[in-house]
Parts: structure tokens; sequence; C-alpha cells
């Protein structure tokens, strides 16, 4: 499982920056101890450890990937250092937002909701409000992969963002969205 390899490179990789703070040597060490049979895996980890990202930069790195095992840790964590919110559908009845926010909400069959600041963090509320707004959309034909076939989690929103599209076990699953926490609309 590639999400169990990015565990165990991400903790080893902590590990050896307690010691370590030369970016070369962590890389070294981790190549060596994973081997180059995994060098794609050290090498995400690596990337998602230190560099600054877009929104448009992020949605472009999950676009078309596998999500069958769903979100790293790692990305979630990139996209929280980031200033990002990642979007995405999980089973048949939950909106997932991860990264500078983190919250969950139910929405079989799909649902509405938006994004309100409360005690000074961002929650997701059910329904439509003034801004913010997400509609998670299940089953929604107009959301269609390049082969026609119609994708089972899409998403509506008035949140500047970029949208990405991923996988799972090859088949349509989300198309999602990546989004800068700048970007939401703070009502008074």
């Amino acid at each position: 499982m590639v999400n169990e390899i990015i565990h165990d490179v991400c903790l080893f990789i902590e590990g050896t920056a307690c010691v370590c703070d030369d970016a070369n040597i962590i890389a070294e060490k981790a190549l060596a101890r994973f081997g180059k049979k995994h060098k794609r895996e050290v090498q995400y980890v690596l990337f998602m450890r230190t560099r600054a990202l877009s929104a448009k930069q992020f949605a472009k790195i999950l676009s078309l990937r596998d999500f069958s095992e769903g979100l790293y840790e790692i990305e979630a964590e990139c996209a929280k250092r980031n200033g990002l919110v990642i979007v995405y559908g999980c089973s048949d009845d939950v909106i997932e937002l991860d990264g500078a926010i983190r919250t969950s909400g139910d929405c079989f069959q799909g649902g509405d909701f938006h994004l309100v600041k409360n005690s000074g963090c961002w929650k997701l509320a059910d329904g439509v409000g003034k801004c913010n707004n997400i509609s998670a959309l299940w089953y929604n034909c107009d959301a269609v992969n390049d082969c026609g076939e119609c994708i089972p989690w899409s998403y509506k929103t008035d949140i500047p963002c970029e949208k990405f599209y991923v996988t799972s076990d090859g088949d349509p699953y989300c198309e999602g969205f990546v989004f800068s926490i700048n970007d939401l609309k703070r009502i008074r």
C-alpha cells in the first residue's frame, strides 16, 4: 500500500530531521533506507515537506491521482502549511475538507454547505449562506471525465478555487477542488 510507504517515509524523514538539518543528507539517508524501489515516494515526501505551493499547483499535483487510499497525511500537512484547503468526497455520504481547515459533513447523495468563522475557527455549516458556499453533488452528470463517464462526487462553489480530478481503483471518483484560506469572505 502506497499510503503505508508514504507514512513510513514521513516518520523516517521526521526522525532524521531531528538530528540533521541538511536537506541533502536527509534525502540521501531516506533513499538509502527505502531503496530505489521507493525512490518516487521518498522524493514526493521531500517535495511535500519543503515546497511552497499555490492552489493551482496543488490541484495539478492531485489531478489524476488514485484516491483509493484517500488523501495522504503529508499532503494534508503541506496544504495546511501553505494555507490551502482540499475539498473532496469520501464514500457516498461525506464531504471532506483537509489542510488549513479540517472538517467533514454528512451529505448522503449530496448537500449544501457554507463556511463560517466561529470562535476564530472556520466551520462547515449546513445550508446555503451569504458566501463561502459549497454544494456537494452526488452523480451530477454535468461532471464527466474525458471518456464521458459520470464522476460520482463533484462540487460547485463561490470560493475562488482550482479543480482536480481523481480516480479510485481506476474508476472515476471525485472532481474536488483546492482553495486558499485567504480567499474566504468574512461576514460581519
